[in-house]
């Protein structure tokens, strides 16, 4: 991607002939995502924004995220560091609401963790009478930080320190609600409650 905008592939690269129409100023935003120092390295060699997915390594997030702001050198395509968090976030009104829409992605998470295949998604109500085996049960604890799941004031407080923590410009939210209802309910709680307007980050 970054040689397609840059329009410098080598001579011998199978994509050397393609010309891309347009002005060659015309970069989109480029970010690296990733989940491990492997991307945090890649984001730094190029100097570009970088996104880290914490749902997948929630206990190296922050820690990944502030050495890229350490280590961050300006280049062609920024002159300061950029970065989001992408983590699973399930909101209601109350504590209790969002435990019990969330059942579904938790328990899901825990199957696949366990090694469980062909899983289809469960609706709050089988995620409420499921009975966890031991092992789903050890999985479903290791999978907490993954997720913030609580009430709209707890979620925005929980997200508010994350950024802090992690020094982000954005957070990303990885979407599990069980139903279109509870989905536009969340976002809609969720923008309220920090003040976010339509078309603002």
């Amino acid at each position: 991607m970054l040689s397609f905008f840059a329009r410098d592939f080598k001579e011998n690269h199978p994509f050397s002939s393609i010309h891309p129409p347009g002005d060659q100023s015309m970069v989109p935003d480029m970010f690296m995502l990733g989940s491990s120092e492997g991307g945090l390295h890649f984001a730094l060699e190029k100097g570009l924004g970088f996104v880290f997915a914490a749902h997948l390594a929630p206990q190296l997030a922050i820690p990944v995220l502030r050495a890229y702001h350490a280590n961050f050198k300006p280049s062609s395509y920024l002159t300061e560091p950029q970065s989001m968090l992408a983590t699973m976030v399930i909101t209601a009104e109350t504590e209790e609401e969002a435990k019990y829409i969330a059942g579904p992605a938790e328990l899901m998470w825990a199957q696949m963790s366990t090694g469980t295949r062909n899983l289809t998604f469960p609706t709050p109500e089988e995620a409420k009478n499921h009975r966890y085996t031991p092992h789903e049960e050890l999985a479903r604890e290791r999978n907490k930080d993954r997720f913030v799941i609580g009430s709209v004031g707890q979620v925005a407080d929980q997200l508010t320190q994350l950024a802090k923590a992690s020094l982000v410009d954005e957070i990303m939210i990885a979407d599990f609600y069980p139903n279109q209802e509870s989905r536009k309910k969340g976002h809609e709680l969720l923008a309220k409650e920090l003040g976010l307007s339509q078309g603002n980050k």
